[in-house]
């Protein structure tokens, strides 16, 4: 039996511009897999809605609504190469192409939804995709942070609130992990593994700087089924920093853990990358605001 890739495959015309709506627009981070091949990108729009499902924005033509997003030009010679980048960033579940006609005049590639009535896709009330849209990065690290706040003031005077702090963290924790998965996938790539994407976190540009800002000590973890392996945090290196706090995820789902051991541990990890989170969603919409501010309407 043949195995299907699970990478997009190369749309029949690789000599048209690329119209793009979602993770790979100017100013996101995976617009990085593109930049060397655009020669440039302006603002424009195609006939169709924004659908979101598994957090992803689908475009889903029609002759009534107008989708915004940027028109890539490719650099002459670089056309295969650019398409090949999108083709391994974007997955073949979700996307096909589709050649559509832009509200400039014109026609470019662009990619559309796949199997548009599976999956639960959800009508996205707006013209453009922003990854603040996303109700992760709103609503779910705004919970991350009540979860937070009220840890914090709970007494610690007793076996029972001790457990009750404990548990609260730990729920906290596995909400913001779920958050940053969510962020990985849009920035470094959704048909990639899971945990590929956790040991790139540190790569995306400003990532390391918002470590550096908001881890103040040191610790280490080790495996829980494997106690010879160890990860370290250390504001000095962010890779490790990200591998630590994953480990202290991981070992969440294990027997023998101790409240009074192992409380502070999450709940500090809990403090520390909520803090990291934000700030590199801060940088990320100072950064995407500068690049795209001097694209006018076509």
């Amino acid at each position: 039996m043949t195995i299907q890739s699970e990478s997009m495959d190369m749309p029949p015309r690789q000599d048209l511009p690329l119209f793009v709506y979602g993770a790979l627009k100017p100013g996101m981070p995976a617009f990085e897999t593109l930049r060397q091949c655009v020669e440039s990108f302006s603002d424009d729009s195609v006939p169709g809605e924004l659908v979101v499902r598994d957090g992803l924005p689908l475009l889903r033509t029609n002759e009534y609504d107008t989708v915004r997003g940027y028109l890539l030009q490719w650099k002459t010679g670089l056309e295969r190469e650019g398409y090949s980048a999108v083709c391994n960033f974007e997955p073949r579940k979700h996307y096909e192409w589709a050649e559509v006609v832009l509200g400039s005049g014109g026609q470019a590639n662009a990619l559309v939804i796949r199997f548009p009535n599976k999956g639960n896709p959800q009508h996205l009330d707006s013209s453009a995709w922003n990854l603040s849209d996303d109700p992760a990065f709103g609503p779910g690290l705004e919970a991350v942070a009540c979860v937070l706040e009220e840890v914090d003031r709970m007494p610690d005077d007793s076996f029972e609130t001790n457990w009750q702090r404990f548990f609260r963290s730990q729920m906290g924790y596995l909400l913001l992990w779920s958050i940053l998965e969510r962020l990985s996938a849009l920035c470094i790539g959704p048909s990639l593994d899971p945990m590929e994407r956790i040991k790139r976190l540190h790569e995306l540009l400003g990532m390391t700087e918002a470590v550096r800002a908001h881890v103040q000590r040191s610790d280490l973890v080790s495996d829980s089924r494997n106690p010879d392996q160890i990860y370290w945090l250390d504001a000095a290196n962010a890779n490790s920093c990200f591998l630590y706090y994953y480990q202290v995820r991981n070992n969440l789902s294990h027997r023998g853990k101790g409240v009074l051991n192992e409380f502070e541990k999450v709940h500090l990890s809990l403090r520390e990358l909520l803090a990291i989170t934000r700030q590199y969603l801060g940088w990320l919409d100072q950064r995407s605001a500068a690049e795209t501010k001097s694209v006018t309407e076509p």
